[in-house]
């Protein structure tokens, strides 16, 4: 069908002479007159629904253009994918290299700080000094190599309840009103926190000698020979940190606990014992309880974020712990040392033991039953006594109070009879004023336990705490003990030591779920 006119039709017409352009445009717009008619006329013929339907997909494509932006990439720093049999595959995150020894420049000191030796609790020995690594750790390599496979490593997502879960802020308010807590104790940890950071070292760690860093605004450091026992000194700070569900992901002081534990991972010696792959925080000649401590953060760490970053480490950890449990089960100041071990250095490697299977790590049965055969060894009582590396005739306090919390992990129930009159016996001694390692331990005792012995306990040491806490100048926020005993903590690792204990004495309400309670998320250990 054409749309030019025929000349012949029209003789007495003068044909004008034609112009090639014009053709060439007249002749487009008749074809396409021509399709237009053609879409017309199958319009027309279509039937309704196909045309409905044609329109809906243009609108829809329409909006696509309109709606459509480029996704905004998050980026988590601490994640990683499951890659199968071989362990999760870490991305994102690298370990940057550290100087140990970098500490901030001190006007009031005119020598560098050496960091590297041992903080003894209990009857102290003498130890040689050894010098911490300074060889840069890869952490990416170090976690694929440590880390259980992804057969053995089940994932938190798994489990009725989070570890740790005791933490968030919702069940915190809930256990602080059911155990005891108060908002005066929830601000005196608040402030114990705030002191803490302002003494964390620019490497991320800390010092028993805080003085150093914060220019002497506030006194009582620990003993001068604990200035090097920096592994057991960071530890102890992120704590309560952690205890009050503070991580390197989330909370007010993520990046102060993020540079503390990249600075305790660093400051590890990685090795092989036994056949296993693990990371020795030991400091002087091998210290256990730095180990202890160290190996509890980092567990704790990785039980609460999940963070494949810290499988490895804290894997690692625990690894040194099963290699340096003596003959008789128990933990000393020096790996398998010959003479056995004691209450007091086997009680953090327990506690260690316990956090890392509650994240789910490797923690071998055996280990736990010989740590068993430990506790059998040195209680008394029918096991509601507890001595120091032997039995004792008489009770004493802070043994007594780590066995029976030992007890308690290792799976005996509240109606055993060793648990239920050491119960009476630690509320008969009640807090102890000069002893806040005791505390500690009598105040964990009888949270999980509960009832009147727990009420009375807690009300003493609860408000004498919040009273005692300083509110002046550097102080403010801290704890110092001037009339501790010795072999105790406060006397060795100073301001620093104390307030990390009394602050998570403040924080046992929410630490862990109770033991003995009926929704109670903390497994046993596997026997």
């Amino acid at each position: 069908m054409s749309s030019t006119a025929d000349p012949s039709a029209h003789p007495e017409s003068t044909p004008m002479p034609e112009d090639p352009a014009e053709n060439q445009d007249q002749e487009e717009e008749g074809d396409e007159d021509a399709d237009l008619q053609r879409a017309f006329v199958w319009f027309q013929a279509a039937p309704a629904w196909l045309v409905s339907t044609l329109v809906h997909v243009m609108i829809l494509l329409v909006l696509g253009l309109i709606t459509i932006a480029d996704p905004v990439k998050i980026v988590n720093v601490l994640t990683a994918n499951n890659s199968g049999d071989d362990g999760p595959e870490i991305e994102e995150f690298t370990i940057e290299e550290i100087d140990p020894g970098e500490v901030a420049e001190m006007e009031e000191v005119t020598e560098p700080v050496d960091v590297t030796e041992t903080m003894e609790m209990v009857e102290p020995t003498e130890m040689e000094p050894v010098e911490i690594s300074t060889v840069a750790v890869e952490m990416t390599d170090l976690a694929a190599e440590m880390a259980p496979s992804a057969a053995s490593l089940q994932t938190l997502s798994q489990m009725s309840m989070q570890p740790m879960g005791s933490r968030s802020a919702d069940m915190k308010k809930k256990l602080l009103r059911d155990y005891g807590g108060n908002e005066s104790s929830e601000a005196a940890v608040t402030e114990a926190l705030k002191w803490l950071s302002r003494h964390q070292m620019p490497n991320g760690a800390w010092t028993f000698q805080h003085n150093l860093v914060c220019n002497g605004a506030c006194g009582d450091p620990g003993e001068p020979n604990r200035v090097k026992a920096v592994n057991a000194a960071t530890s102890l700070a992120l704590l309560p940190f952690m205890g009050a569900g503070q991580t390197h992901i989330q909370g007010d002081f993520r990046e102060v606990v993020f540079r503390g534990l990249r600075f305790l991972i660093q400051n590890g010696k990685p090795g092989n014992k036994g056949g296993l792959p693990v990371l020795d925080f030991t400091e002087g000649p091998g210290n256990m309880y730095s180990h202890g401590l160290a190996a509890i953060t980092l567990c704790e760490a990785y039980a609460m974020t999940e963070d494949p970053e810290l499988a490895g480490p804290a894997q690692g950890a625990l690894n040194f712990i099963t290699y340096a449990q003596c003959r008789d089960g128990g933990w000393r100041y020096r790996p398998q040392q010959p003479d056995g071990g004691d209450t007091s250095v086997t009680g953090w490697q327990v506690m260690a033991l316990k956090s890392g299977y509650m994240g789910h790590l490797n923690v071998p049965p055996r280990t736990i039953q010989g740590s068993m055969l430990f506790l059998d060894k040195v209680q008394s009582n029918n096991g509601s006594r507890y001595g120091y590396a032997q039995p004792d005739t008489k009770i004493r306090p802070s043994c007594t109070a780590i066995g029976l919390l030992c007890r308690m992990y290792t799976g005996w129930d509240k109606t055993h009879p060793g648990i239920i009159q050491g119960v009476k016996e630690l509320g008969k001694v009640g807090v102890l004023k000069n002893d806040i390692y005791y505390d500690y331990y009598a105040a964990q005792v009888l949270r999980h336990y509960g009832g009147a012995e727990w009420d009375k306990f807690n009300v003493e040491l609860r408000d004498w705490l919040v009273e005692t806490q300083s509110h002046k100048g550097g102080e403010k926020g801290s704890w110092h003990f001037p009339n501790s005993a010795s072999h105790r903590g406060p006397k060795e690792g100073g301001r620093l030591a104390s307030t990390t204990f009394a602050t998570m004495i403040l924080e046992v309400y929410y630490r862990h779920m109770p033991l003995y309670a009926d929704a109670a998320a903390e497994e046993d250990f596997p026997l």
